[in-house]
């Protein structure tokens, strides 16, 4: 009796092994499969705002090599929505000068800072405004060259209240590696104390550069710059950062709105009376894929901004505040390491 007993608690323990096997089989069928399939139908099937989402949301990562290593030009512009005629229309709107008079400081001391959280069905943002933009900086990676600084240890070494990431980087380690996530060098230049900090050599000051920069007196300035035209406006702090502009005067420069696709975001933005705002948005999640640019102008509209610019966004979005980062960040390590960050003091 008890062997016939044993022997079919055996025979049940092998059918229930084989039956979890069949079903993580399946599991893994069903994943790999929608994993093939899945880009397939976004790419080459009926759905077209889909589809535009889609190639727009990679192309504003720093894996858009996926898109443009298998498409010509002239089909990315066909599913994104980009027509010949409109480009001219659109270059001369991002060129528009920054009116420094438009913008009234009327706080110079001081580090008070509001805090406002916004939820959506698509995702989360933050949002600072920093009253005094005078205590508005740019923090470097100290080990430029060699790899990046997460934005809360650029922070925490400036003894900063807040902080979110920075600008542009050379997306490469140094055995010249892509895409290796390192924020080793800035794209571009870096303004510090009225400094250059970057490049320390080979400075290049007619060279025109996508710029989000502060001027001695406060006012936030965005767009096309060289480091030399910066120089006679009295820039103290600067980074740079890719095209499109948000807002520029008032004016709104992002027409489309999936713009650069949903991706998590980071810009900076100033309101007429000189309050600075640090929007950071997070996404790329099941639930929440992030904002496109047209959200981020969106808001920074609401907030009563004069000027704005993005920032990097993806996997750099960070925010830091009071001491923690309050954001969640998308890297798949947590916080990312970056080239650059804008801290308050």
């Amino acid at each position: 009796m008890d062997t016939k007993g044993n022997q079919e608690t055996i025979e049940k323990e092998k059918d229930k092994k084989f039956k979890l096997g069949i079903f993580f089989m399946g599991v893994i069928y069903i994943v790999v499969f929608l994993g093939i399939t899945t880009p397939l139908i976004l790419l080459f099937g009926p759905y077209e705002n889909m589809k535009k989402v889609f190639v727009s949301t990679v192309l504003g990562t720093r894996h858009a090599y996926l898109i443009t290593d298998y498409m010509s030009q002239e089909t990315i512009n066909k599913i994104v929505g980009v027509k010949k005629e409109e480009e001219p229309k659109e270059q001369v709107t991002q060129n528009i000068a920054t009116d420094l008079d438009k913008i009234k400081v009327k706080y110079t001391s001081g580090n008070d800072i509001s805090r406002y959280d916004i939820h959506t069905d698509r995702y989360t943002g933050y949002v600072l405004e920093i009253k005094n933009p005078l205590g508005v900086k740019v923090a470097m990676t100290k080990y430029v060259g060699k790899i990046g600084q997460k934005t809360s240890e650029m922070a925490e070494e400036h003894n900063a209240v807040a902080a979110i990431n920075g600008g542009a980087f050379v997306d490469e380690s140094s055995d010249g590696t892509l895409y290796a996530g390192t924020g080793a060098e800035p794209g571009g230049f870096v303004i510090s104390g009225g400094n250059v900090m970057y490049p320390k050599t080979n400075i290049k000051k007619n060279n025109v550069e996508n710029v989000i920069a502060l001027t001695r007196g406060g006012q936030l300035i965005v767009g096309d710059h060289t480091l030399a035209e910066l120089q006679k406006l009295d820039v103290q702090e600067a980074m740079c950062f890719r095209r499109p502009n948000i807002i520029i005067n008032g004016e709104t420069q992002v027409k489309d709105k999936m713009a650069d696709g949903l991706n998590p975001r980071t810009a900076v933005g100033q309101k007429e009376d000189g309050t600075v705002i640090f929007l950071v948005i997070d996404g790329r999640k099941i639930t929440s894929p992030g904002a496109s640019l047209y959200d981020v102008q969106q808001i920074m509209l609401e907030r009563g901004a004069i000027n704005a610019g993005a920032l990097d966004g993806g996997y750099s979005s960070t925010m830091y505040y009071k001491g923690e980062v309050i954001n969640s960040p998308n890297a798949w390590d947590g916080e990312r390491s970056v080239a650059t960050a804008f801290y308050v003091e």
